[in-house]
């Protein structure tokens, strides 16, 4: 207890007696506690020799931090960098901080062997935060920060560990240029640096019209396969876009090609991909002047209920997948199938189709083309909405399991009349039989003639539509 006393106290009452001595040294060998809520103001320097330290409070510096042995109590204080000059964070040994401030218009710099560990927040009050790729400013799984500004951010590399969303603090040249992450599919370690200056390869596909060359960031994983949407602050003076209706995110992978994205609108605005990205690396902003030739679309639903979509695609396209959306809000759209295009220009129109055969109990249904273009550009044919005229609802089997000597039934309600094909299969996909039945409207049981087929012990489907199958048990009698 003497010891803990001495390392504690006994540079407290040195400080207080010396500090208009200028910058002295707190070294601790042995054990340093700061409890909660307990203030301390170190007027100099801080070397930490031990791996007891543990912080709990508030302890403010003016000088330089060693920090000498591996520290892995992030405890629940604050550190605070509080200098008039430049600071420097010497990681010789790891640590794990739990709050950090950054009030220094000096900056602080990390250097060493180590990055530092950040538990919880790090506020950024004045003064850059100097990094480089052994000595980062780490993040983890439940960090945040607040109050990053062009005065104040990360002047180089920051990680980002685990699964939450997350915002770069990062900057150079006197520019607050944050990126993000958002949606991450598994634990994963980030990275991220921005530059201020042009990316060494400029060259596009032919998808791009043209590339910044002012600026770019790295985005990448180091550890783990998570994906994410991606987002890069957007400042329309920079990179000489002449309408930031013609901007999209750019990808180098060499050359550069488009990524999906949009304009989120805030303040400040970010460009953000509009689908989690799986390829990380150098981004930036490209300017997509497309030629986008006209699609014509057509939708109708058939007698046998399903409905076909087709278009025509005019001499020039170029699309290597055209992919079918959904939607029963004419907002909200959804893919359910594709149909495979040329990555070379069409040299003649050419008539393409889809059948969609299932069974929806919206009555109206709105379809859209999704066109994919060699590199990754996109843009859609106009949306057409159907009148569903098939509807079919609440459709069972019963009874379930059924008796290989007698018959199942259906039950289905529907709005319409119909001849309707359905099939059974059993478990290895083969087809049994089948059965055309008369559909009324209302809600009405149809019998299924299970019985002929003497059907063995085994789970069977019933399908109705391509898409639409029910399960049933058959017990042999």
């Amino acid at each position: 207890m003497r010891k803990y006393l001495f390392i504690l106290i006994m540079p407290l009452l040195f400080l207080q007696i010396n500090k208009t001595f200028g910058q002295i040294s707190l070294t601790n060998e042995g054990q340093m506690t700061i409890i909660d809520n307990q203030l301390v103001h170190v007027e100099g320097h801080i070397v930490n020799k031990s791996s007891l330290f543990s912080n709990g409070g508030d302890l403010r510096l003016t000088g330089n931090f060693w920090n000498e042995a591996t520290v892995n109590n992030t405890g629940s204080g604050i550190l605070r960098f509080v200098g008039g000059q430049a600071q420097t964070f010497f990681l010789i040994d790891s640590m794990e901080v739990f709050n950090l401030e950054i009030d220094n218009p000096s900056g602080l710099s990390l250097t060493g062997d180590f990055s530092l560990a950040i538990y919880n927040e790090t506020t950024f009050l004045d003064g850059l935060v100097t990094t480089n790729q052994t000595n980062l400013m780490a993040f983890q799984a439940d960090a945040t920060h607040s109050f990053a500004n062009e005065f104040s951010h990360i002047n180089g590399p920051a990680t980002k560990s685990g699964v939450s969303s997350f915002i770069f603090p990062i900057g150079k040249g006197g520019m607050y240029r944050p990126s993000g992450i958002d949606n991450v599919t598994d634990t994963t370690t980030f990275i991220s640096e921005y530059f201020n200056f042009s990316h060494f390869d400029l060259t596009t596909d032919e998808t791009i019209y043209r590339v910044s060359d002012e600026e770019y960031w790295n985005l990448d994983r180091t550890t783990g396969v998570g994906n994410a949407n991606v987002s890069f602050s957007f400042d329309e003076t920079i990179g000489g876009f002449d309408d930031i209706e013609d901007v999209q995110l750019g990808y180098f992978d060499n050359p550069w090609t488009r990524v999906e994205s949009m304009n989120t609108g805030a303040s400040p605005t970010f460009f953000a991909s509009n689908n989690r990205v799986s390829k990380f690396g150098h981004f930036t902003f490209v300017e997509n002047k497309l030629d986008q030739p006209a699609i014509a679309f057509e939708a109708f639903q058939r007698d046998d209920c399903a409905i076909q979509l087709d278009w025509i695609v005019p001499p020039g396209t170029r699309a290597e997948t055209f992919e079918i959306e959904i939607s029963f809000d004419s907002l909200n759209y959804t893919k359910i199938g594709e149909v495979a295009g040329d990555s070379l220009p069409y040299t003649s129109f050419e008539v393409l189709q889809y059948l969609d055969y299932e069974l929806y109990e919206e009555e109206f249904i709105t379809y859209r083309i999704k066109v994919i273009q060699p590199g990754g550009a996109i843009y859609y044919t106009n949306a057409i909405t159907i009148d569903n005229k098939c509807i079919f609802k609440h459709c069972s089997l019963f009874p379930n399991p059924v008796n290989s000597s007698k018959n199942i039934n259906l039950r289905m309600t529907s709005e319409f009349d119909q001849i309707l094909s359905v099939k059974i299969y059993d478990v290895p996909g083969r087809l049994l039989v089948e059965q055309e039945i008369e559909i009324k409207p209302g809600n009405r049981v149809y019998e299924i003639y299970t019985a002929d087929l003497e059907l063995p012990s085994a789970m069977y489907f019933l399908q109705i539509t391509p898409r639409k199958s029910l399960k049933f048990v058959v017990i042999y009698d």
